[in-house]
């Protein structure tokens, strides 16, 4: 049985774009049937995402199912992605990057268009949300992804974000998620953390993980 190259970009949770590239670095086998239609076999996909250690969301039946996840605990999630200090660049590009290459979670073909995804949606309307903060994520789920994870990066020096209140940005959670239903259960969680004074003063403090997550339990379970 094979699946087109729009089938499988909904699948893997990367772009089209992302596929074409890996086909023509032949990471990835494709069969064309007729010009430009690129086609492929699901054993061999299946194959090649486990492979990879990556989750494939291609159902038994081969017809398009969502994928459902479960929601997590904004301290499950940032435990899932890490705490990153001194993450270095002169811009929000450069950011970016360097927060990405942190991730052991992603392999390294996907990275790259994780970094595209993040960047259009900051082309869309920057993520800064004041106050030195920034909540970057990508449009649309990461549905290769095992669990939801939030990124917490600490910046050596703090860059012009285009954030509202044009203050430069010191501090991004990035929240990466595999479903909507997971996306904005975190992203809520994450902004009542954020509206606590408190909290934002004890994020200067660059704090470790297991402060990070307790100090999230506790301010979340009042």
């Amino acid at each position: 049985m094979t699946i087109s190259i729009t089938e499988l970009s909904t699948y893997l949770g990367v772009s089209p774009a992302t596929i074409e590239r890996w086909v023509k670095q032949g990471k990835l086998l494709a069969y064309s049937k007729g010009e430009d239609d690129l086609k492929f076999r699901i054993k061999e996909v299946k194959l090649w995402a486990a492979r990879q250690n990556i989750r494939l969301n291609i159902p038994e039946d081969g017809k398009d199912s969502p994928v459902e996840g479960r929601v997590i605990s904004l301290s499950r999630a940032v435990r899932n992605g890490g705490v990153y200090t001194d993450i270095q660049g002169d811009d929000k590009a450069a950011i970016l990057k360097s927060c990405v290459e942190k991730l052991d979670h992603i392999p390294e073909d996907f990275k790259q268009d994780l970094l595209e995804r993040l960047f259009d949606r900051e082309r869309a309307l920057s993520t800064g949300i004041g106050n030195g903060i920034a909540i970057p994520h990508p449009r649309d789920p990461l549905v290769y992804l095992p669990h939801p994870m939030v990124m917490a990066c600490f910046l050596e020096t703090p860059v012009d974000y285009q954030a509202l209140d044009q203050k430069p940005v010191s501090i991004l959670f990035i929240i990466l998620s595999n479903t909507l239903k997971s996306h904005l259960p975190l992203l809520s969680a994450l902004s009542m953390c954020l509206k606590d004074k408190e909290f934002s003063i004890f994020l200067t403090s660059k704090p470790d993980l297991d402060s990070l997550s307790d100090r999230i339990e506790t301010l979340l379970a009042h």
